[in-house]
């Protein structure tokens, strides 16, 4: 009988996550979502980076790459997501040190809009079969061959729901996912999501929040700052320039993560949401980056331990469901 191997993946666009199941052990991974075409590139490729040859092309995906390369568009059905999907897979295979003809039994998010949406929906499903040819790559000078049918679509914003069923089957839950590029929320009732309540805003940590802290720095300092110099600020808490520390910056910067809660609250409430009768749980990158705030205005609220990979976590669980 062959040989199977469950992989999850939530490709954000932030960071692409997986998790995968392989003969009793479980493997993880996650690296940026951050993709550029390179040449001959001779450098000693770092963790959490990856050189791809795919499809004619050679591209660095990873911590390597600058900020000014990650997607911002609302489109997942492109070139980097298609990559990040593959060389995640690849990753996976070779942690879990499994055989070249293994089956793959795949599960992948997609957003709210395209999950309701059945043609965008079949569009995207295409795309990560690659039209049910045999996908071809090499990722760090490994070469990899695996074809890829039947895979699962996953709506983003499950969290740990489908993860832990028992857990919640008899519960009301409020799910935010607090991401990169969007803040999608969902109310669950036991374990059935309630499509109405299925939102999603342009309210991301990597966008709305750090286009707000640059446009502070522009107007309070009179200084340009780049995609990279915002990483830094947001993961550090503060700005600097010219190895100056700007002691003032750690204040705002602070009250714009408090402000910028409050504005996903306030769209929140727009749509109907009204936070009674429910558990409610933050998950994804974001909640990591919001936890002060967030345990201020909901101090019952879970950020769950694992809130990046909170989805995958779920959709490894549909995996084993259906295919039990």
């Amino acid at each position: 009988m062959k040989e199977t191997i469950m992989i999850a993946i939530d490709c954000g666009k932030y960071q692409t996550k997986s998790i995968a199941r392989y003969k009793g052990s479980t493997f993880k991974t996650n690296f940026r979502t951050k993709l550029m075409s390179v040449s001959r590139l001779g450098m000693e490729i770092q963790p959490k980076s990856y050189l791809v040859k795919y499809n004619g092309g050679e591209y660095l995906i990873g911590d390597m790459v600058s900020e000014q390369f990650a997607d911002f568009s609302l489109n997942k059905a492109s070139l980097i997501h298609q990559i990040s999907i593959y060389t995640a897979i690849s990753h996976m295979l070779q942690k879990a040190n499994a055989p070249s003809n293994v089956e793959i039994r795949l599960a992948v998010n997609v957003p709210i809009p395209t999950y309701k949406d059945s043609v965008q929906k079949e569009n995207f499903k295409q795309m990560v079969e690659n039209q049910g040819r045999t996908v071809h790559l090499v990722v760090n000078e490994k070469a990899y061959s695996f074809g890829l049918s039947n895979v699962t679509l996953a709506f983003e914003c499950m969290g740990e729901i489908y993860a832990k069923p028992e857990a919640y089957k008899n519960k009301n839950t409020i799910v935010i996912d607090l991401g990169g590029l969007n803040t999608t929320l969902c109310q669950f009732s036991g374990i059935q999501p309630l499509i109405n309540t299925m939102i999603v805003s342009d309210l991301g940590v990597n966008s709305a929040l750090k286009g707000k802290i640059g446009k502070v720095i522009n107007e309070r300092y009179g200084l340009s700052v780049s995609s990279d110099d915002l990483e830094q600020v947001l993961r550090n808490g503060y700005f600097a320039s010219r190895g100056e520390i700007f002691e003032d910056s750690k204040i705002f910067i602070e009250e714009l993560k408090y402000e910028h809660l409050q504005q996903i609250i306030q769209f929140a409430k727009s749509r109907g949401y009204t936070f009674n009768m429910s558990d409610i749980h933050f998950v994804g990158g974001g909640a990591i980056i919001l936890r002060r705030y967030i345990k201020q205005e909901f101090p019952h609220a879970v950020i769950t331990d694992n809130a990046q990979f909170s989805n995958c976590l779920s959709f490894l669980k549909i995996l084993e469901v259906k295919y039990a």
